[in-house]
Formats: structure tokens, C-alpha cells, sequence
């Protein structure tokens, strides 16, 4: 009871910070489905397959190596910023990132070198080393900005990083031809372009700062296990891509990568937008108001991601034959309506695991116990992929990834509520749900010939539906904000 009026005033910057990262969002999201567009008639399933192999590969070294230390950025930031050293963290942070960046290109080009690989799949890797070293750049600027506030800045960079190298790729296999390399060349340009954009205030703040040994072994112990435990969860996220490379050919991974990428990157960027904004703040005040503060405030951070997840993966299920039809071209649509509902009831669990329930762990500094609830599902992920991929292709893959995630997901849960007083409100999980079944009955009551309009129609309804009935189920106090809002409009009016 005490703490929740420490929490109100933050939910209401939560309300503006989050409806500033919003173009960070959206407009990733809108060219990610652009990619889909593009380059599935573009490019050849295989092509497709080639491009989707060397950036998943990229990604899963992203996140096991570079996304920690992001978050050991915005971890630490708020102690810095109290004791006014931020441009030492901006220097040990870097340098971190210098090396561990040349231990993993190296690493890279000796398997490029040494391990036997598909000749036409062999260049497209080796562009992955210098997209790796500049995203992972990139995210460094990015976990500051995000830590200090500063959301113009987080989100001109997030989105020109998406919109150059996406028109990048688009030019150079329209002038250059319909391979995976020029397509990872335009995501090169993209990452570059946006690298230079803030290099000058980042590089004086690195050349005014020293490198902290003490921060650097917080770091580290903060980042070890975890960046373990993530090459984990990747290997749960991922792995499976993989697996399809391998038991059924790039042609089929080519046609699994649009499924999952068509439901992955929109509702990953959506927990994204939530976390940009919920996870420095609920930082912020477990260093400063103590841990009964920071539990409700990452309860209603659950709440906010819940309500904007579950709609989003719903409605991903209902239009997934028009969304089939419209976005991908004729070669890739075999098999794609089967596999958007699996894809997407999978991604509503990755997202309140990666975005809620792993903050508990990241709160309570006790990143090493995540290693338990990753590590014995992805081996097990692993193993049913061999089982079910060869019998039943990527539907097997897909099944295989949303049963072995779900049980990640409730043994992580456990685990969290070890070391940290994890609460989700059941209430305010009923109003969701509550929320979203008028959305569900007018999905199922419109039937429009035109795949376009009937896609447009369900989309536009279910916002406007879904809306109305957050505010009718008084979802996180929107009644009481709304109200507030009115009554100040008014009262400005009158003063007028």
C-alpha cells in the first residue's frame, strides 16, 4: 500500500516516454515488413534462405556477446550518473566492446576459414563480421541514450538504421542482382551511416573519461553469466533455423524466416518500445526507492507489456491468411498460414519472458540462475527438432520451439520469484483478456473478398475495439487519466 504513491508519478512518464520511443517502434517495424515485401520477390527462396542463415548466425552472436553489455550500460548508468562519472563508463564501456568485438571477428574468421561450408553461403558470412562490429557499435550509443533519456536522439538513430539499409539493399539488388550479398551490403551501409551520427559527442565524452577497474569488474560479473545465458536463449530462439538449414535446406529455412520474421520483428519491437522506456526507469528506482517500489513498478511494466503483446499476437493469428497472401511473394506462401499462429502464440511467451520476468534477474543481479531455466530447453529444443523436422518439416520446428519455450518460460518464472518478489497483477491480466474479446468476435464476423480491405477493416476495428475496452475495464487507471485530461481541457478552454 505505501509504495504505490511513489509509483503513480511514474506511470505517468512511463505514459510520455514510452509515446516518445514510439517512432522507434513503429517505423522499424513497418520496414522489417518491407523486407518481407521486397525481398521475397526479389529474392529466390534459397537467396532468401542464404540472407537468413548469415544474419541469424549475426544475430545470435549480437545478443550472446554485445546485447550484455548494453544492458550492463543501462544497469549502471543511473550510479554513474549520481556520482558523475558517466564518461568513464562511456570509456571502460567501449573499450569492452573494441575488444570483445576483435575476440569475435576472430573467432569468426577462423571458422570462415577453416570449417567447410557451402560455397555460395561462404561470402555472405564473411560480410556478417563487419555488420556485427558496427550494430553492436551502434547498440552501445544506443544503451546510452536510452539510460540518460534521450529519445529523439535513441530514435532518429533506431529508425535511419532501418530505413537506409533496407532502401541500401533494395538499390543494390535492383543495380547489382538478386543475391543475400547485396542485401547484407545495404544493412553495412545502413549501420554505418547511422555510426557517424553522435560518433563526435561520444568520442570526446570516451576521450574525457578513464577507464574504471571497478566498473569493469562489476561489469563483468554482472555480464559473465549472463552473456552465457543468453548464447542459450539464443540457441532456443534460433537454433531451430538452423536445425532447418540443415535437415531440410535453405529453401525451407527461406520460408520459416518469413514466417517468423513477420511475427517476430513487429512484436519483438513492440516489447522493445515497453522495455526502452520501463526497464532504466525501474532501475532508477530500485537504486533509489528501495525493492517494494521497484516490484510494483515492474508489475505494471508486466501490465503495459501484456496488454500491448497479447492483442498484438492475437490479431497476428486472425489475419494470418490475408497477411499471408498480401506480404510475401507466390514462392514463399506454401505452409505460411499453418505456421503464423504457432509462430505467433510462441512469440507472446518469448516476449513476457525476455521483457518481465528476466528483469527480476537482472534487478536482483543474480543474471547466473537464468542459465538453469535456458539451459536444459534449448538442449531439449534441440533435440526434438531432429525428431520432428525430418517428419514434419517446419511445422515440427515451430511446435517444437512453442512447447519448449512455454516450459523455459514457467521454470524461469519460478526461479525469478527466488531472488526477486515478482508480480504480475491477476486482475489486471483478467481486463486483458477481457479487453481483447470483442476484438476476437469482430475479427470472426467479417468476411470481405478483398484480402486487402478485409485486412484493413480487421485491423482498424480491433484497435478501435480494444481501445474502447481498456478504458471501459479501467486497465492501469486510463478512466481516471482520461478524466483528469478532460477536466484540464476544459479548464484551459474556460480560462481562454
Amino acid at each position: 500500500m505505501t509504495s504505490r504513491p511513489c509509483a503513480e508519478p511514474q506511470r505517468r512518464n512511463l505514459h510520455r516516454l514510452i509515446a516518445g520511443y514510439l517512432p522507434a517502434t513503429i517505423i522499424p517495424a513497418v520496414v522489417s515488413l518491407g523486407v518481407v515485401l521486397a525481398f521475397t520477390r526479389l529474392l529466390s527462396p534459397a537467396e532468401y534462405g542464404r540472407y537468413s542463415l548469415a544474419f541469424t548466425a549475426l544475430t545470435v552472436m549480437q545478443v550472446s556477446l554485445f546485447y550484455t553489455l548494453s544492458l550492463a550500460i543501462v544497469r549502471f548508468y543511473p550510479i554513474a550518473a549520481r556520482n558523475g562519472t558517466t564518461s568513464d563508463l562511456v570509456r571502460t564501456s567501449y573499450i569492452g566492446i573494441l575488444v570483445v568485438g576483435l575476440v569475435a571477428a576472430g573467432a569468426t574468421v577462423a571458422v570462415l576459414l577453416f570449417v567447410p561450408l557451402p560455397p555460395r553461403l561462404v561470402p555472405v558470412l564473411w560480410l556478417a563480421v563487419p555488420l556485427l562490429l558496427l550494430r553492436a557499435t551502434v547498440s552501445a550509443g544506443q544503451a546510452v541514450r536510452r539510460a540518460s533519456d534521450s529519445v529523439r536522439a535513441y530514435s532518429i538513430v533506431e529508425c535511419g538504421q532501418s530505413i537506409i539499409g533496407f532502401s541500401a539493399g533494395v538499390v543494390l539488388v535492383i543495380l547489382r542482382g538478386p543475391t543475400a550479398i547485396n542485401v547484407m551490403l545495404g544493412l553495412i551501409i545502413g549501420a554505418a551511416t547511422m555510426l557517424a551520427i553522435g560518433a563526435r559527442d561520444f568520442w570526446r565524452a570516451f576521450l574525457a573519461g578513464r577507464f574504471d577497474a571497478t566498473l569493469r569488474r562489476d561489469a563483468w560479473v554482472f555480464c559473465a553469466p549472463l552473456a552465457a545465458t543468453y548464447a542459450v536463449s539464443a540457441a532456443l530462439q534460433y537454433g531451430d533455423r538452423f536445425m532447418v538449414a540443415g535437415l531440410a535446406g535453405v529453401q525451407a529455412l527461406g520460408i520459416y524466416t518469413v514466417a517468423t520474421v513477420l511475427v517476430d520483428r513487429p512484436t519483438s519491437l513492440a516489447g522493445m518500445a515497453i522495455t526502452t522506456a520501463t526497464f532504466p526507469r525501474v532501475v532508477h528506482i530500485m537504486e533509489n526507492e528501495g525493492v517494494e517500489t521497484a516490484r510494483t513498478q515492474l508489475g505494471f511494466n508486466g501490465i503495459l507489456l501484456l496488454a500491448v503483446a497479447a492483442p498484438a499476437c492475437l490479431g497476428l493469428m486472425l489475419i494470418a491468411p490475408q497477411l499471408a497472401f498480401i506480404s510475401v511473394g507466390s514462392a514463399f506462401r506454401t505452409g505460411l498460414v499453418k505456421l503464423l499462429p504457432i509462430v505467433a502464440a510462441t512469440a507472446l511467451v518469448r516476449m513476457m519472458s525476455a521483457h518481465f520476468i528476466d528483469h527480476a534477474y537482472h534487478l536482483a543481479r543474480r543474471s547466473d540462475l537464468m542459465l538453469l531455466a535456458y539451459g536444459p530447453l534449448a538442449v531439449l529444443n534441440l533435440g526434438i527438432d531432429v525428431v520432428l523436422i525430418p517428419r514434419y518439416g517446419v511445422l515440427g520446428a515451430a511446435w517444437a520451439a512453442f512447447g519448449c519455450l512455454s516450459l523455459q518460460c514457467l521454470l524461469s518464472a519460478i526461479l525469478a520469484r527466488r531472488v526477486f518478489p515478482l508480480l504480475l497483477p491477476l486482475a489486471d491480466i483478467v481486463r486483458v483478456a477481457v479487453a481483447m474479446i470483442p476484438m476476437v468476435v469482430l475479427a470472426r464476423m467479417i468476411t470481405l473478398s478483398n484480402p486487402w480491405l478485409h485486412l484493413a477493416v480487421i485491423m482498424l476495428g480491433s484497435i478501435l475495439t480494444y481501445a474502447v475496452m481498456l478504458v471501459a475495464v479501467d486497465l492501469g487507471g486510463l478512466r481516471g487519466m482520461l478524466a483528469t485530461r478532460l477536466r484540464r481541457g476544459v479548464t484551459v478552454q474556460g480560462r481562454a
